[in-house]
């Protein structure tokens, strides 16, 4: 069982002369209403219609009883003094959902045929091809389609046969296709990037230079020490490479070994790295950065950055799959991720593998989670997507006990 303390709602910013009601879903039980950096003025809160008694502290934390569905009502002075205030919903929770591994991250391109020699120029030597059913009411009905799509998918592996963790590759056809490009910055929120290592990345940096391969800048350092560079596929989404142990002999390909971590852009780190450690994410390492010059012109900015973040990993009996959560905080872009269905340009799922894909569902949903769609695919192994924090598609894979 995994220990994480979920926020149910917020963190709101509460204005002066607000009068404003949020719903939001938990699990019945208690939860924690919290509130920071109050400073003067009234508020009035109000819970499924009872009141809230608030005191004056400047940070408060209020205990409160939650049901499956929630209505809060905050009600401000018209005229506040004092610093700003937030508000969130917290609740702690407990639950196992079986995450096995990390199977694969979800790529879409408008050209298979051109992809497919993309990772080829990488040194990908591993490829299931065709890799899925051209065409499948159940997988459709899954993603958020509403009428069948037409596809073709590919998987692709550093190692030949090909394993996991794969990048999972689609090109939408025909009327499924929508034309909507990948995100055009690093700090969008939802899926941006991929991580791969290699052991030589300058070498990695003039070889697939010389073969078309567009980046963003030269390779830079960070001041804790990670040598990395940025890259754009073919279609335009971001790949980003980091040096990692020491160059060997001269390869005729590039010198990746591994998948590093899965980029996610998120709103708000507390909730989101509480929403990651419910599935297993027990592992973290914290990787904030505040650059300037070479190092944020290497993620594509003029100006300076900054952002909050965690590399959070799955836990002893996993695979060790590691997520790279990013709070931007200059430049952000609050533009949400993608909607379904899942049929643009870019980088957009991530899939994990479970032991048993109906306890997963049924655990997910009794938490107070959004199903984007039914199960797709077979009894052996069906798949089901959740929407995290800020609206990023988490596919779980697995067998269905009750099928």
């Amino acid at each position: 069982m995994t220990a994480a303390n979920l926020t149910r709602l917020g963190p709101l910013a509460l204005a002066a002369g607000a009068n404003d009601s949020h719903e939001f879903s938990a699990c019945a039980g208690e939860g924690v209403v919290r509130l920071q950096q109050r400073g003067a003025g009234g508020i009035r809160l109000l819970l499924n219609g009872e009141p809230i008694r608030v005191p004056d502290d400047d940070a408060s934390e209020i205990a409160v009883s939650l049901q499956p569905a929630n209505t809060l009502t905050v009600s401000t002075a018209a005229e506040r003094g004092g610093g700003a205030t937030t508000l969130r919903v917290t609740q702690q929770v407990e639950a196992d959902l079986g995450l096995q591994r990390q199977g694969y991250f979800g790529l879409n391109t408008c050209d298979m045929a051109r992809q497919r020699e993309f990772y080829k120029v990488l040194g990908f030597r591993g490829e299931i091809y065709p890799a899925g059913p051209e065409t499948s009411t159940s997988f459709a009905r899954s993603m958020g389609f509403e009428d069948d799509y037409l596809i073709y998918v590919s998987l692709h592996s550093l190692i030949d046969p090909p394993e996991m963790p794969f990048v999972d590759t689609v090109q939408f056809r025909g009327d499924s296709f929508r034309d909507e490009p990948p995100y055009a910055a690093l700090n969008h929120l939802g899926m941006t990037y991929a991580t791969y290592a290699t052991t030589d990345l300058e070498r990695d940096y003039d070889f697939l230079r010389a073969r078309g391969v567009e980046f963003l800048s030269a390779p830079a350092t960070a001041a804790d020490g990670e040598r990395f560079v940025f890259l754009r596929e073919p279609d335009g989404a971001f790949w980003k490479l980091i040096q990692e142990g020491e160059p060997g002999a001269a390869a005729k390909t590039p010198n990746f070994t591994r998948l590093v971590n899965t980029n996610v852009n998120v709103a708000d780190l507390e909730r989101s790295r509480e929403f990651y450690r419910l599935l297993g994410f027990t592992e973290s390492l914290p990787r904030s950065l505040q650059a300037a010059g070479e190092v944020a012109a290497a993620h594509g900015f003029t100006q300076p950055i900054e952002f909050s973040g965690e590399d959070v990993s799955l836990g002893a009996g996993t695979d060790g799959a590691t997520l790279q959560l990013r709070q931007w905080r200059t430049p952000f872009d609050p533009a949400p991720p993608y909607a379904p269905p899942v049929n643009h340009l870019g980088i957009d799922r991530i899939n994990f593998y479970v032991d048993d894909l109906t306890a997963t569902i049924e655990t997910m949903t009794q938490l107070g989670f959004r199903q984007l769609g039914p199960i797709g695919g077979w009894p052996q192994l069906g798949i089901v997507f959740f929407f995290d924090p800020d609206g990023v598609k988490v596919q779980f894979a697995g067998p269905q006990s009750d099928a």
